[in-house]
């Protein structure tokens, strides 16, 4: 057990395990500086409160713990690394790296701004263009005017994709998020595709997010949950159909008051009072801020839990414009009482 790092006993022999495999392909390909930040991530897992480094393979945590501090500080493109060779060092498919590398993340709230993973190298950023368009973005959440806010994350977009090239695009199709620049790609997408929202741009909105889902089948960034109301107000019933079958599983508000529109569009009446009575048991606050008896929640909402004001008011910033009209809000209120 390597001294510099404190674990609980129980964990000696696996954390050993995954040390071997991580020192090892430290050693022969990166410096002391990367290793010093495996250990450290290796320990943090380890002394999490949910012990999530007990269960699954070594070599797959292995991996995962390499991947991560790379996604953070672009090692794959900076060192000329490729996911293939990760994948045949630990023995692991790319697919099962870039899966247990997200769930580290998530876990630990990683992302590519997170100081505390970046390695001291003169090559730190993650490439040419890297200053100018985290500059972009950050300039465009900052202005107060959303039209000059979206044309400022177009051009990070552009800037982006163009880094990013046709050949790594198509290569990681589905999965883009595995490198940093990747991965950040998709937050200026997502954050375009509600800039675009706000600015009733709506078909521009919907043909993002679109593509935001082609580009990552794992939906980092949570867009099924506003792309069913996109669909609809864009008329494209046949897509909210199939996002609503994809994810019928899924128990969300999103989905739920989705399906209300989705019939209610469709002159389905009947269908949609059901799909009402649903949603209601879900989160009874979504109507109540719909029909201003409750203000929605302010400010920015990173997570919320099932029936909270927060989680209708992120639904209802989704999916406003779809129940403004005087005749939806007529039916609401005769399907309230009816169900009643």
């Amino acid at each position: 057990m390597d001294k510099s790092i404190k674990i609980p006993t129980e964990l000696n022999s696996r954390v050993d395990e995954i040390l071997v495999k991580v020192n090892d392909f430290s050693n022969k390909i990166l410096n002391d500086e990367y290793t010093e930040k495996f250990l450290k991530l290796t320990e943090v897992l380890a002394n999490a409160e949910e012990t999530k480094l007990a269960r699954g393979k070594s070599n797959t945590w292995a991996a995962g713990i390499v991947h991560t501090i790379f996604f953070v500080n672009d090692t794959l493109n900076k060192k000329g690394i490729r996911m293939d060779e990760l994948a045949d060092f630990f023995e692991v498919a790319e697919g099962t790296i870039g899966t247990k590398s997200r769930e580290i993340r998530k876990f630990l709230n990683i992302d590519k701004t997170s100081k505390t993973w970046k390695v001291n190298e003169e090559s730190s950023s993650c490439c040419d263009n890297g200053d100018n368009f985290v500059a972009l973005f950050d300039k465009a959440l900052e202005l107060d005017d959303v039209e000059k806010g979206a044309e400022e994350l177009r051009k990070c977009a552009n800037i982006i994709k163009n880094d990013l090239g046709e050949e790594y695009l198509e290569k990681y199709k589905g999965q883009i998020g595995v490198s940093a620049e990747g991965d950040f790609y998709l937050t200026v997408l997502s954050t375009l595709s509600n800039y675009e929202f706000a600015l009733g741009n709506y078909e521009t909105s919907f043909k993002i997010e679109k593509n935001l889902l082609e580009l990552d089948e794992y939906d980092s960034r949570n867009v099924r949950h506003s792309i069913i109301f996109r669909a609809i107000i864009n008329k494209d019933y046949e897509y909210a159909a199939y996002i609503l079958d994809k994810y019928k599983e899924e128990d969300s508000i999103f989905f739920k008051y989705g399906n209300v529109l989705y019939n209610y569009y469709r002159n389905d009446r009947k269908s949609a009072r059901k799909a009402l009575k649903k949603a209601l048991k879900h989160n009874r606050y979504f109507i109540d801020c719909l029909v201003g008896n409750v203000a929605t929640y302010q400010g920015e909402i990173s997570s919320y839990k099932k029936g909270s004001l927060e989680e209708a008011s992120l639904c209802i910033e989704y999916s406003l414009p779809l129940w403004t009209n005087e005749k939806i809000g007529n039916w609401v209120i005769k399907a309230l009482n009816k169900i009643k």
